[in-house]
C-alpha cells in the first residue's frame, strides 16, 4: 500500500515511498521493454521521444497511483514537465539535480517552491547489489550552496552528512515508486557486490503550477544542455530534446488524450 501521508513524509524526510506501483508481471514487462530499448552500445539513457514511443512505460507517470501521491506532494495543480526517461545501468554519486543548485537556484529555497523527482525501479534495492537510491534524510532542509549562492560542494557533504547515520539505502522492491524533493542529496546505491543482471529505472518529475518556476526550470534544462569543457562546446542531446519540446504538438495523441482524462497539464517552454 501507498504512503498514507506522503505530503508530510516529503516535509520531514524529503521522501516517500509508494509500493507496488507495478506488478510483478508488469515489473518483468517493462524489463523487457527496457531491455530492448536500451539495447544498443553504450545506450545507457532514453530521451523523451524515445520514452513516449513506448506506451506503457510513458503510461506509468499518469497512473492513478502515481499521480495521487504526486499531488499530496506538491498540491493538486501538479504539472508533469517533459524530462521523461528510462536509464540502464547508470550509477551516480551523491548530488543534488543541476537544476536546483548553485547561482541563480534561490527560488528553489522559496516557501512555495515544490518540485518532487520520481523514480520508479524495476529491481529490487539491496545494500548487496544496489538497484535503487540512497538519500541523506532530510538533506532537503540544508543548503550545499548557500541558499542558491555558491556553487554546490558535494564533495565535502559526501564526507560528512554522506557518511552519517542520516544517510539512508530506501527499501524499495521491484515496482516501487521513490518520489523525492527536488533539493534532497541522493545517490544511486552503490553495488558492494556483483548485481544480478542489468539495472533499469523509470524517472520523470512533477511540479507545483507556477509559471516562474516551472519557466526557471526548463529554462535551466535547456542552458545545460549545452557543456563547455577544454574550450570545446557540445550538445547533449536529451536536454536539447526537452528544450525545443512543445505541448501538445511534440507528443503521442494518445498521451495527451490521457494527460487530459488523468487532469494532468504538461509544461513545455
Amino acid at each position: 500500500m501507498s504512503t498514507p501521508d506522503p505530503s508530510q513524509d516529503l516535509a520531514d524526510r524529503g521522501y516517500t515511498v509508494v509500493r507496488g506501483v507495478l506488478d510483478p508481471v508488469e515489473v518483468e514487462y517493462a524489463r523487457e521493454r527496457c531491455g530492448r530499448l536500451l539495447s544498443g552500445a553504450g545506450a545507457k539513457e532514453l530521451t523523451t521521444s524515445g520514452f513516449l514511443a513506448e506506451e506503457f512505460l510513458a503510461g506509468i507517470v499518469l497512473r492513478d497511483r502515481v499521480l495521487a501521491a504526486v499531488r499530496m506532494a506538491v498540491g493538486p495543480s501538479a504539472v508533469l514537465y517533459p524530462s521523461c526517461t528510462a536509464r540502464k545501468d547508470i550509477y551516480v554519486p551523491w548530488h543534488v539535480d543541476s537544476a536546483f543548485t548553485g547561482p541563480g537556484a534561490a527560488y528553489v529555497w522559496e516557501p512555495g517552491f515544490a518540485h518532487v523527482q520520481c523514480g520508479l525501479y524495476l529491481q529490487d534495492n539491496t545494500p548487496e547489489t544496489g538497484g535503487g537510491i540512497d538519500v541523506v534524510r532530510a538533506s532537503h532542509l540544508m543548503a550545499f550552496d548557500g541558499y542558491g549562492r555558491l556553487p554546490a560542494d558535494f564533495e565535502t557533504a559526501a564526507h560528512t552528512v554522506g557518511a552519517s547515520s542520516l544517510c539512508e539505502t530506501v527499501d524499495t522492491r521491484a515496482g516501487d515508486l521513490v518520489v523525492w524533493h527536488a533539493r534532497l542529496l541522493h545517490r544511486s546505491t552503490v553495488a558492494l557486490g556483483e548485481p544480478r543482471g542489468e539495472k533499469f529505472g523509470v524517472f520523470f518529475s512533477y511540479a507545483r503550477e507556477h509559471l516562474r518556476d516551472n519557466h526557471r526550470f526548463l529554462c535551466r534544462i535547456a542552458e545545460d544542455s549545452v557543456r563547455t569543457m577544454n574550450g570545446v562546446s557540445r550538445t547533449v542531446p536529451r536536454l536539447a530534446e526537452i528544450a525545443r519540446l512543445r505541448y501538445p504538438a511534440d507528443f503521442p495523441a494518445w498521451f495527451v488524450k490521457e494527460a487530459e482524462h488523468a487532469g494532468t497539464k504538461v509544461v513545455t517552454l
